[in-house]
């Protein structure tokens, strides 16, 4: 293993985590996919970056059509004026709530939309990621909102489970699949995270990503139960959406089922990787 590309430090303090590790920072306080000396780990390094030149052989762009009509949809729920009442079983969003006559949490689309959806580089780099993974896999969601993010992952040749707790959200994800034309590589789910867990059968999945609760000890315990049901690795987003979460993630960065941990754009990534030297890495 070369000095360069390790990273023995301890834990960190979460206040300054989130300052480093945040997507903003990140680029500039992580290390260069150059410097990466595993031939994996140098893949998925170039896959990640934005650039073209540095891609991945074979890392094509996903279908131009497909992705126009994503973000046209995209559009029009940055501009809708219709609202959504939230049934919220996560940490939620720290924007302002307001709510109806019953109690219910009622938000804007165009709100909901410009808080929760990820920026087109990012999930277009994560389904570079995945292709340099392996050309199809299965994909585990959990937390779909708006299904965006999930209609670009459906582009990358792998099946798409996700899991969401607020029907109207999903019930909003699910008419924009069928309109773009993505919604036979999704299955989705309503409910809470831990009853569909409780309802598994032998599903494991080669990816699994995290983003639907932002509280350090569900994303702990989320994290644990679905460890042996992750083939590959595991990804947290928001691992500096607060103090909280990033101690979170340090807890699971320091677990003996993962060998190679790093972060990327205020994202935590776990992978099991057997065959290589444990380490923790910080990428631009």
């Amino acid at each position: 293993m070369q000095r360069s590309e390790a990273n023995s430090e301890g834990a960190t303090s979460p206040s300054w985590g989130c300052l480093r590790d945040n997507r903003w920072a990140s680029p500039w306080t992580g290390m260069s996919w150059r410097k990466l000396h595993s031939p994996m780990l140098f893949q998925w390094g170039k896959a990640l970056q934005r650039q073209p030149q540095h891609w991945p052989e074979g890392c094509t762009p996903s279908d131009p059509d497909m992705t126009r009509r994503i973000e046209q949809w995209r559009a029009s729920l940055l501009s809708s004026q219709d609202t959504v009442s939230r049934t919220d079983l996560g940490a939620g969003s720290r924007a302002h709530k307001r709510t109806d006559h019953d109690g219910k949490d009622v938000r804007r689309v165009a709100e909901l939309a410009q808080n929760s959806l990820t920026p087109l580089a990012d999930v277009q780099s994560l389904v570079r990621w995945l292709r340099t993974v392996r050309p199809d896999g299965r994909f585990l969601e959990l937390g779909t909102s708006l299904g965006v993010t999930t209609a670009h992952l459906a582009t990358s040749g792998w099946h798409i489970d996700t899991w969401e707790g607020c029907p109207d959200t999903l019930r909003l994800a699910q008419e924009g699949w069928k309109e773009v034309g993505c919604d036979t590589h999704i299955t989705a789910r309503q409910g809470a995270f831990s009853d569909h867990i409780a309802a598994l059968g032998e599903d494991v999945w080669d990816v699994v990503y995290l983003d639907g609760h932002h509280q350090g000890d569900a994303t702990l315990n989320l994290a644990k139960a679905l460890t042996p049901r992750t083939a590959v690795a595991m990804v947290v987003d928001d691992i500096a959406w607060s103090r909280d979460m990033y101690r979170a993630w340090e807890v699971l960065r320091m677990k003996d089922g993962w060998r190679v941990t790093f972060t990327w754009r205020g994202r935590g990534f776990l992978l099991k990787a057997p065959e290589m030297a444990r380490q923790h890495l910080r990428l631009a």
